[in-house]
């Protein structure tokens, strides 16, 4: 059978999302996707996602998403829960998030690589080759990608193709709200809805899927951080002039 992955996914257990598990389920139930990753920031799935991945015909996959002085990692298929030192601080070394993620089973896998425009492609580049060992796989379908750099989700491809090894390509909405929920997606064909067959199935993948970028959901997710934090007056008027911006994105992304 054909089964759609969306392989990242926010809940409410992270600073900028509101999503519960439950609304999660229903929404990827509403798309057609059978399998979601729980990748929340700098914090493992909860204990419920390992004791009953299964909801009303969608699996539940383990993760969490790490943020590290080399750029996001994931780690997928966790097989038990992970923790790395100094998380709660929301900056970990990379080489401890990878070896905690793969002493739990998991999958670590690259996000994003080249979603932000800080550093040129020739440095980001290069900074995948130098920590080659410690990945699994490359996230070369991510619907936030595109916000700045609208060839992200092609250059980590060919990143991913350069890789001396053979390397997971997984794909993922990066989901913060409901409705993001199923942007992105990998097909794959498994004999069973399990974490262990869909995983197998990775090495090869049927088909991808990514569609554009909500960039008021990027807004939306920022005001949600805020909420939580229950930031000032000058944080949500910088947020105004940001969520302005998302607009005329998302307004210019119409005419494309």
């Amino acid at each position: 059978m054909i089964y759609r992955l969306d392989l990242h996914l926010h809940t409410d257990a992270s600073p900028d999302s509101r999503v519960t598990l439950a609304d999660a389920v229903r929404k990827a139930k509403e798309t057609g996707v059978h399998a979601l990753a729980v990748c929340d920031h700098n914090r493992c799935a909860a204990q419920e996602v390992f004791d009953a991945p299964l909801r009303d015909g969608v699996l539940l996959i383990p993760g969490v998403e790490y943020s590290t002085e080399a750029g996001h990692l994931l780690g997928l298929f966790l097989q038990a829960p992970v923790s790395v030192p100094g998380e709660e601080t929301g900056r970990v070394r990379f080489t401890d998030a990878a070896a905690a993620i793969r002493a739990a089973g998991g999958m670590t896998v690259l996000a994003h690589p080249y979603e932000l425009t800080q550093r040129s492609v020739e440095e980001i580049s290069a900074r995948i080759a130098a920590n080659e060992a410690l990945l699994d796989g490359i996230e070369i379908c991510n619907a936030r990608a595109t916000k700045k750099r609208r060839n992200a989700n092609e250059l980590a491809r060919a990143a991913a193709e350069r890789f001396s090894h053979p390397v997971f390509m997984t794909a993922g909405s990066d989901a913060h709200t409901r409705r993001e929920i199923g942007g992105a997606y990998v097909e794959v064909e498994a004999s069973e809805l399990t974490a262990q067959a869909l995983c197998a199935a990775l090495e090869a993948p049927v088909s991808y899927h990514c569609g554009k970028c909500r960039h008021t959901a990027l807004a939306q997710s920022r005001l949600t951080r805020l909420r939580k934090e229950k930031a000032g007056l000058k944080s949500y008027l910088k947020w105004c002039a940001y969520a302005g911006v998302c607009l005329l994105r998302a307004v210019k992304g119409v005419f494309r």
